[in-house]
This record gives structure tokens, sequence and C-alpha cells, in this order.
């Protein structure tokens, strides 16, 4: 019987120890999981990443579509020795060009509708490039739903704007479609009335993909126009090791970058 109720006695004490170990650990709240993802994706060394983006301006009268289809890797991330290789379909006006891009040993070379150039680019810059893929931080978000499926994490939240611009991270947005050769891309003149988001985290931790939906105005020289911005990222085996073929830089000719107006 003193055996019997020594064993009832520590089963007993493991139940009621499992029990206040189930009840003292509380489920994370949705932006501590963000914040875990973000961090965790960015001490990534390496990202190999589709990205989709579409643009709509209107004056009211008119309108002009804006698409751009990019496959990007970056290899050494935020290291001196961060290679890139980025391949863009551009499509404006009713025409589209296809620009291959790489950034190794401090210069960004590019080669488009048969011309190979280089030139000099620090290595901040070079990190500018990847402006779509970058995750706004936690601050910036308002309430965040959380679902769970198959392994599958997914948040939902909205962004305060104005947060957002206090990162700068929208400067650098822009700044991103400057290089395409969106000119006046800058965000002095813009309103921003809407700004969505979906993150997708998979089984592992890291951010699979990434949804963004943007709304706003444009007010330049007196004239407004709307645009609408949709920008989707996913990220292809994230936490593997990411390999670039890169072309040999001697086959480009080094310019001014200031030539490319």
């Amino acid at each position: 019987m003193k055996t019997r109720n020594r064993v009832l006695a520590v089963l007993l004490a493991c139940l009621l120890a499992f029990g206040l170990t189930a009840c003292g650990s509380k489920e994370q709240a949705p932006e501590e999981v963000y914040a875990a993802a973000v961090a965790k994706t960015n001490e990534l060394s390496g990202l190999d990443a589709n990205l989709d983006m579409t643009m709509t301006m209107s004056d009211g009268t008119e309108s002009m579509d804006i698409a751009m289809a990019a496959v990007m890797k970056i290899q050494d991330m935020n290291k001196d020795t961060m290679a890139m290789d980025m391949k863009m379909d551009i499509s404006l006006m009713g025409m589209t060009m296809t620009m291959q891009t790489y950034y190794t040993d401090g210069y960004y070379l590019m080669e488009s509708m048969g011309q190979k150039v280089k030139y000099a680019m620090p290595l901040d810059e070079a990190m500018g490039q990847t402006a779509m893929l970058q995750e706004i931080g936690a601050e910036a978000l308002g309430e965040i739903e959380m679902s769970e499926a198959d392994g599958i994490t997914t948040l939902s939240f909205e962004v305060d704007t104005a947060k957002l611009l206090e990162e700068g991270m929208m400067e650098e947005y822009m700044g991103m479609l400057e290089n395409l050769g969106l000119s006046g891309m800058d965000d002095s003149g813009m309103t921003y009335n809407s700004l969505n988001g979906t993150v997708t985290i998979n089984k592992d931790g890291y951010i699979a993909s990434n949804a963004m939906q943007m709304s706003g105005s444009i007010e330049e020289s007196g004239q407004k126009m709307d645009f609408t911005m949709d920008i989707n990222v996913t990220y292809n085996n994230p936490g593997q090791d990411v390999t670039i073929d890169l072309p040999n830089a001697d086959d480009f000719m080094e310019i001014d970058p200031s030539m490319l107006g």
C-alpha cells in the first residue's frame, strides 16, 4: 500500500508539474511571433526570392500601369563579400524590358538591351536595391490577426504609415522605383490612404512569403495622381545555402552612373 501511495504521489507530482508548466507557458502574441520571424529571417546569410510588383497611377482621366517581376539571389548578406544576382522584367506603357543585374566586389553590373555596363557602388547603396524584401518593423504594425494551419502561421495586419515614414522604409521603396527609371518617385509629395500586409511563417520559423497592398496619392506641380501598389515576395527554401554564378566583370564597360540619368 505504501509503495502504491508513493507511486501515486510521484505521478501526481509529475502531473501537477506538467499542469503548472502548461498553464504557465503562454502562447506568443502575434507581435512576438512576427518579430521573432523577422529576426530569424534577417540572420540568414543568403536569400533566394521571387518578387512581383504591380502599380497603377491615375489622374482621373488617364492611367498608367507598371509591373515588375524579379528573381533575386543574395549571398553573404550584409557582409563586405556580399554578392547579388537579380533579373527583372519591367513592363511600362505597353513596353517590356528585361534587365539582369549583379553586385560584386563593390561594383553594380547591369546588362540590358545588349549593353553591359558597370559602376562602383557602396555596399549600403547596393542593399537599398533589396528594399522590397525588407520586413516592416513590428512597432509600425497595427492590430495583427494570426491563424495557423498545416504548420504555416499567417499574420494579417494594417500598417501605421506615419511610423513607416519615420523608419525611412517608404523612402527606400520609392528609391528602388527611382532606380528602375521611374523618375520623380520620391515620397515628399505623397499621401498614403492605406497599407495592409500579410506574412506567412513556415514551420522552421522563417518568413515564407510577404504581401503588401498600399494606396495613396502623389501631388507634384499642382497635379495630383492616385496610385495603388501590390508587392508580393516569396522566399525559396529559406535557411538553405545560396550560391551565385557571377559573370566576368571584365566583360562590362565601366561608366559614370550619372550617364544613366
